[in-house]
């Protein structure tokens, strides 16, 4: 009986770390690089505060289960705050980092959690899209909708806008981030005001209806990101 549960554990433990290589993420065991003193999880940061100090963050699946959820993390003047190249400032924190936080004391039992005893935050990677870590994020740490970011914002805006010009019509594309509706503004050059070109769900529209040899201005917006600035003149 207990040769088959140091079995069971061994195959729960490889399952775990097998689920989060298979993310492009490889976080170290958490004893390997928490400090001795205080209590350290696995976090996702939503946000981080410079007016007030403080870091929104969802705690990660491969933390025990009472550290699994959305808490808010204050950082106080003392607070160790760390990178693998040495010391850093809250603004060099942001949305998409993965960090190892410690903590002492006692966390105040609201929604979200608040954690006030923050003595250190390591950036131990960065993600760019929430696929590469949905299976570590608590299926109810989007319960409060207002709090958590949806995966669209998280994944920030299109990038890598290309325009080109294909018999007789504009192509515009981009790099997909998400499944919901982009929606494509246009402008002449000359002008500061931009007009709605269209809503679509793919990665890519034709445009039509240019006037030949004006220059035009293109961007791709969702969830309120806006995309660079692409410039081409109509054929």
């Amino acid at each position: 009986m207990k040769k088959l549960f140091a079995m069971l554990l061994a195959g729960l433990m490889l399952a775990s770390v097998m689920s989060v290589a298979a993310f492009g993420l490889e976080l170290p065991d958490i004893s390997e690089i928490a400090p001795e003193e205080g209590t350290t999880v696995y976090a996702l940061v939503i946000d981080a505060s410079t007016d007030y100090n403080y870091l929104q963050l969802c705690e990660l699946n491969v933390n025990d289960i009472n550290h699994r959820g959305l808490c808010t993390a204050t950082v106080k003047a003392d607070t160790e705050l760390l990178n693998a190249d040495g010391e850093i400032t809250i603004e060099d924190i942001s949305m998409g980092d993965i960090i190892a936080m410690t903590y002492i004391g006692d966390v105040l039992e609201s929604y979200p959690a608040q954690i006030l005893g923050t003595t250190r935050v390591y950036v131990v990677d960065h993600v760019d899209t929430l696929g590469e870590i949905e299976s570590l994020i608590p299926d109810w740490c989007d319960d409060n909708g207002d709090f958590f970011p949806s995966w669209n914002v998280f994944a920030g805006l299109p990038q890598n806008l290309d325009c080109t010009v294909s018999n007789g019509k504009v192509k515009l594309s981009w790099a997909n981030i998400s499944d919901e509706n982009y929606t494509v503004y246009w402008k002449r050059s000359s002008s500061d005001e931009w007009k709605v070109a269209g809503t679509v769900t793919k990665n890519k529209v034709n445009i039509i209806g240019l006037k030949s040899g004006v220059s035009y201005d293109f961007k791709v917006e969702i969830c309120g990101e806006d995309s660079e600035v692409a410039t081409i003149t109509a054929p």
